[in-house]
């Protein structure tokens, strides 16, 4: 231990003697450098022309002498580098190892000195600095500092003797990592560092390229700005190096070195890489030479290198080469030798014009959008160099040609797009702005992208000056187009925000200082006037104001609307009293505070027209959702600090009995009016359900009698008549009860309705809650109270079909009220208990149904049949709302819902099969008022589940749909048919209907298919088996439903070929065609061309399986009439789409032999099969060379078989004898 004591003191003064020695050193040299700068500074005094270089501080012809003693010292202290190095990384740490770092340093500062001095034999002291510093610029706790240091001896690299690689291996290993290192890349130092290294020898380009090569596809933007920079100056040095004699590196070959092995194979990967991404990455590393192009050096040099890669891969027979080609066309444009004259110049222009017609004539829809994209750019950027003909020519291909090109609605949009750049070059706007117009009918496109393509266009002519984009489109058709965009179901989607941004100014035009300042009555009247004109389109609008619009504005605009609306339910009363002729006493009412005289009079003196017209309820009902939509738009930022000035004036607008008054006007209508026009009605129940939105943002003691007036309306239903009650919508005043916190009354009252329906009871029972005072806040749920300061209300016992309509609509969660109301019934145990008890009731009432025996049965009721399928579905979708709540991914199966699927498979399903062989008299049932099922898949299902499921809403409304894969009108239907049949037929196909739904729509949010509940299909397969049409056809568009979303998430086919197999013989209806159209389409639309193919294979040997039986019947009868409408139906629907038809195209070349023994009319199914895809499939040339294929192969199968039956014939007449 003493000795190891010893040996550690004396490393110690040993590394801390060497220090003092290179402080010597140092201290000399720089001595010496000072005396030297100090001389030459004195002989050049009078001349200007000398300067220092700041990284050599002197610059000297010759070297500078020092004594031996101190180069020896030097040369000692140089090699003591290395051993310094290894004891300064040794373990453990210790107090030697510090020191050693910080000898190492002042030895390495001693020898930079040393050769930026210009000192004697300066190389024999880069030996071990070079490589140690490297060394540590490269580890990780480098910093900039470092890399400066390295930079400033990089001249040092030029010793390095490249022709003996084994010497200086590990440290080209070492260099090569530079170019990899984030450090080097993101100091400016750096960057020049590895620039330096190209210019080393031609040998060491291609390995740092090399280098460079495997990072670029994988790294930042920020590194291929720094590989760009790097690539470029180390060319620009080459060249500019390149005429300099005392280079001892021959600079022609570095040059050619990076010319060649560098940007050459850049540029070549540009174009013809295999992935877009990477071409995109690695043309973006020539940026810089993009950008200086106009510089003859670099012009030259893209001409000589581009040259022979550029024109050939322009009309390469790859499309992606052609496409990536085209980039590179306007990024080099004009590709021209800058010193070949004029003349050559214009062979390249002209040569480059042609190319780009031939891209803009392609075949390839996604060459033809690069065509357009290179044209706009380089027409845009040379419009004045390039001759008027060839402009002439391009825009006549754009405009005439892409812009009404069928085939794609990419080049649609590629057409409006370029046109938009090109009109950012201010010279092209006199010859564009005559042809603009043209390209106006694109607003209408059926394409989302083409429709903001247009859009954005308008935009940008708005901002021209001299241009007007109702030029281009007119007024109206915008208007249209943004009233059909809130139609399509997605009024806040871009297309409708642009359009809103297009017209803003038109609705809601800004104060400018300039010119008249704009007033809110200004404003009211164009407000008045687009809700007048196509208030369609100003719900959109003002949908998507807040993007726009600032809350002040939007909050002021909300008080002058209501403020309008109160002026007309004024207005409109008094008519009514100058009409009947009323008592004056009785014109005075609250509302008329809202709104101030002058403000009353100088509305009515602006929109006199307005409001003369009586009975103006549609444009009442506009402004009440005009208000409605307005506020729901800045709710949240009115929730914020700085807007609470706006969120009072809004509260003081609506507080006290203003809704309520409101509210009352519209609700009345439809009591007391009997002559009224549905269409009034409906703008009446419009308008109320924007007040109760309204109503609904504020507190309950803020608005007086809204409750007390709902309840009234409530308990006033059963003395309408039902066929005006089945218009009527309750949901929103049940939803704003649940909003203002009476979520246990409402479900209370509606499962005590459902269960005294299913039940059979008789009498009225009426849930009790109080309306508390503001002294007390708290909620007695479900128990009548009767203490001072509180005043009881009844939620009255309500209709079947009443409850059952607003537990739909509270499920289907499209209103923003049913959202919060489901969320507060299901977050409330009581609330949830309630209602499911009572939908399960469902359940018990079509067991009894069943149970009974059929010679004892009733006449059918319809209305018990519908409403035990309504409660049945609702009772599953119910329980999915729940499990969500979870939110637990993938989406578990609700055990309420695994025990309906049971009770199908095991009771319902088997009762049905052994019914169906006795009773054959159910016919004419339709199921389309059960279940609402707008589309074959749910549109929760469209792609996987994100960071949270959206589960809150389910997509298929039970209850108030029209829309069913069989209308209400089609010919099955024992809800209007009623005959007499077997009730517990109709009980078991309304419970099989309604279970099956809910478990499609669990499968369309799950994502994801359960092998243990697949295993079920076998059980439901039984149904199709049966002889019964009338089940088949009843049970098909669900079982169909079904059979999509098995496949889509568990690939199953099984219920597909049971049902395919089973409905051959059944007839259809028009409705039933368009169903399974519908079927066949979403099933192409999953993108699965796997799953595709099956169903495919599956419907092809169906078809030859039924032709070759049905040969015999009718010889004259075409195949696929021959087979039966409904395969007929779906193998029409797989001719029709091209993805289909190519994938059967594909499937009959890949199998010949199928369907080639299947005989119809003489000839093989195959043949007939053929000859269908050829007259009904779509053109495609892809399709078409398959086709032709195939027609050969059938001509020659054909040939044979003749001849073989012309063989038999001659047998068979020759008595069998040859």
């Amino acid at each position: 231990g003493k000795y190891e004591q010893m040996n550690e003191e004396s490393a110690s003064q040993s590394v801390l003697y060497l220090r003092c020695c290179a402080y010597l050193v140092e201290a000399y040299l720089q001595g010496l450098i000072e005396r030297t700068t100090h001389k030459r500074k004195s002989r050049n005094k009078y001349s200007n022309n000398m300067t220092i270089d700041s990284e050599n501080e002197i610059n000297l012809q010759t070297a500078v002498p020092i004594i031996d003693e101190a180069y020896q010292v030097a040369e000692i202290l140089h090699s003591t580098l290395f051993p310094l190095h290894q004891l300064s990384t040794a373990d453990p740490p210790s107090k030697t190892r510090k020191q050693s770092k910080q000898t190492l340093s002042s030895i390495f500062a001693m020898c930079e000195t040393y050769w930026h001095g210009h000192f004697e034999d300066r190389e024999q002291f880069v030996t071990q600095l070079i490589p140690l510093l490297l060394i540590k610029c490269l580890d990780v706790t480098a910093q900039k500092a470092d890399i400066k240091r390295l930079h400033s001896i990089r001249d040092a690299l030029n010793l390095l003797d490249f022709e003996d690689e084994e010497s200086i291996a590990s440290l080209k290993l070492h260099l090569l990592r530079t170019v990899s290192s984030p450090l080097f890349l993101q100091t400016a130092e750096g960057r020049k560092f590895i620039s330096h290294l190209f210019r080393l020898h031609p040998s060491f380009v291609n390995d740092l390229h090399q280098a460079i090569k495997v990072q670029l596809p994988c790294v930042k933007r920020s590194i291929l700005k720094a590989y760009a920079e790097i690539y470029f100056t180390a060319w620009k040095a080459s060249c500019d190096s390149r005429n300099n004699d005392s280079e001892e590196v021959d600079r022609d070959d570095i040059q050619t070195a990076i010319e060649e092995n560098v940007l050459q194979d850049i540029m070549h990967a540009g174009i013809h890489a295999a992935v877009p991404n990477t071409a995109k990455t690695v043309r973006s590393v020539l940026d810089q030479f993009y950008t200086k192009k106009k510089t003859p050096v670099v012009e030259s040099m893209l001409h000589r290198l581009y040259g022979p890669l550029l024109w050939r891969a322009l009309s390469s027979s790859n499309a992606r080469v052609r496409i990536q080609a085209s980039f590179v066309l306007v990024d080099t444009f004009p590709l021209r030798d800058p010193d070949a004259g004029r003349e050559a110049t214009e062979v390249c222009v002209k040569k480059s014009m042609a190319a780009l017609a031939s891209l803009l004539e392609d075949d390839i829809p996604s060459v033809r959008v690069a065509g357009a994209t290179a044209a706009s750019k380089i027409l845009s950027s040379f419009w004045v160099a390039i001759p008027s003909k060839d402009i002439q020519s391009l825009l006549n291909l754009i405009i005439a040609k892409h812009a009404s090109d069928a085939t794609s609605s990419n080049v649609r949009a590629s057409a409006v797009v370029a046109m938009q750049t090109l009109l950012e070059e201010e010279k092209t706007h006199a010859v564009l702005r005559p042809l603009l117009p043209s390209l106006g009918n694109l607003i209408h496109d059926k394409t989302d992208k083409v429709r903001l393509a247009v859009v954005k266009l308008l935009l940008h002519v708005k901002k021209i000056r001299g241009m007007k984009y109702y030029h281009v489109v007119p007024a109206h058709h915008l208007l249209v187009r943004l009233e059909d965009e809130g139609n399509r179901g997605n009024p806040t989607g871009p297309v409708s925000v642009a359009l809103t941004d297009l017209l803003s100014n038109s609705f809601f035009p800004l104060s400018n200082t300039k010119k008249k300042v704009v007033t809110m009555t200004d404003i009211i009247n164009r407000t008045l006037r687009l809700l007048t004109d196509n208030p369609g389109a100003a719900l959109v609008f003002y949908r998507n104001a807040s993007s726009k619009l600032s809350v002040a504005s939007i909050s002021k605009l909300i008080a002058s609307l209501m403020k309008c609306l109160v002026m007309f339910i004024e207005e409109e009363k008094e008519q009514c009293l100058e009409k009947f002729c009323s008592d004056d006493n009785n014109t005075s009412t609250p509302l008329l505070d809202v709104v101030p005289e002058d403000d009353s009079k100088r509305l009515k003196h602006t929109n006199a027209s307005l409001f003369k017209e009586a009975n103006n309820v549609a444009l009442m009902a506009t402004i009440a959702e005009s208000v409605s939509i307005l506020w729901d738009s800045i709710k949240n930022e009115l929730s914020k600090s700085q807007n609470e000035t706006f969120n009072e004036l809004l509260k003081e607008i609506f507080s006290g009995n203003v809704l309520t008054e409101v509210y009352d006007h519209f609700a009345s209508k439809f009591e007391n009016e009997e002559d009224f026009e549905d269409s009034k009605l409906g703008d009446c129940f419009r308008a109320c359900v924007a007040i109760l939105h309204c109503a609904g943002k504020l507190d309950e003691p803020n608005i007086e009698g809204l409750r007390t007036q709902i309840v009234k309306n409530l308990a006033s239903l059963k003395s309408i008549p039902e066929e005006k009650r089945s218009k009527m919508n309750f949901s929103p005043s049940v939803s704003l009860l649940c909003v203002w916190g009476m979520t246990e009354n409402v479900a209370y009252c509606l499962g005590s309705s459902i269960a005294l329906y299913f039940e059979g009871e008789s009498g009225e029972q009426d849930v009790e809650f109080c309306q508390q005072s503001n002294e007390s806040k708290k909620r007695k749920s479900l128990v009548k109270v009767k203490a001072s300061g509180k005043s009881t209300q009844l939620l009255p016992q309500l209709d079947m079909d009443v409850c059952l309509t607003i537990l739909g609509r509270i499920l289907k969660g499209s209103f923003s009220a049913s959202v919060s109301a489901r969320e507060s019934i299901l977050r409330s145990e009581t609330a949830y208990s309630a209602i499911e008890n009572a939908l399960r009731k469902a359940q018990i009432a079509a067991e009894n149904i069943l149970k009974a025996r059929v010679s004892l049965q009733p006449k059918v009721d319809v209305d018990m049949i519908r409403n035990i399928g309504i409660s049945l579905e609702c009772y599953g979708r119910f329980v999915l709302h729940k499990e969500a709540i979870k939110e637990d991914i993938p989406l578990g199966m609700p055990s309420e819902l695994h025990a309906l699927l049971d009770w199908i498979s095991d009771v319902v399903v088997p009762y049905l099969v052994k019914l169906t062989g006795q009773d054959s008299t159910l016919r004419d049932l339709d199921l389309s008022m059960i279940s609402g099922t707008g589309s074959l898949c749910s549109p929760l299902s469209s792609g996987p589940p994100k960071r949270k499921m959206n589960r809150d809403s389910s997509p298929f409304d039970p209850r108030l749909s029209n829309e069913s894969f069989i209308s209400a009108e089609a010919s099955f239907n024992f809800y209007q048919e009623k005959s007499v049949f077997s009730s517990s037929k109709a009980t078991a196909i309304t419970a099989i209907n309604s279970v099956l739904c809910t478990y499609a729509e669990w499968l369309s949010i799950r994502l994801l298919c359960d092998s243990t509940l697949t295993n079920k299909v076998s059980k439901w397969c039984q149904i199709f088996k049966t002889s019964d049409m009338t089940v088949k056809r009843t049970l098909l568009p669900v079982f169909l439903r079904v059979s999509l979303v098995i496949m889509k998430y568990g690939g199953n086919l099984d219920l597909f070929n049971e049902i395919i197999q089973s409905i051959k013989d059944v007839d259809l209806t028009f409705a039933e065609e368009a169903m399974l159209d519908l079927f066949m389409s979403s099933l192409v639309s999953l993108r699965d061309d796997k799953l595709l193919c099956e169903v495919i294979e599956s419907t092809y040997s169906t078809v030859c399986s039924i032709g070759s039986r049905a040969a015999d019947y009718d010889k004259d009868q075409d195949l696929l009439h021959a087979v039966g409408p409904c395969i007929r139906s779906l193998f029409m629907s797989l001719l029709r789409d091209g993805r289909s038809s190519l994938l059967l195209a594909q499937f009959m070349t890949e199998n010949p032999n199928s369907g080639s023994e299947s005989m119809y009319s003489g000839k093989s199914v195959r043949f007939h099969v053929l000859r269908k895809l050829k007259e009904l499939s779509p053109q495609m040339p892809s399709l078409t060379k398959i086709l032709a294929k195939l027609n050969d192969e059938n001509d020659a199968d054909q040939d044979t078989m003749v001849a073989g039956t012309s063989v038999f014939i001659e047998y068979e007449n020759n008595d069998g004898t040859e």
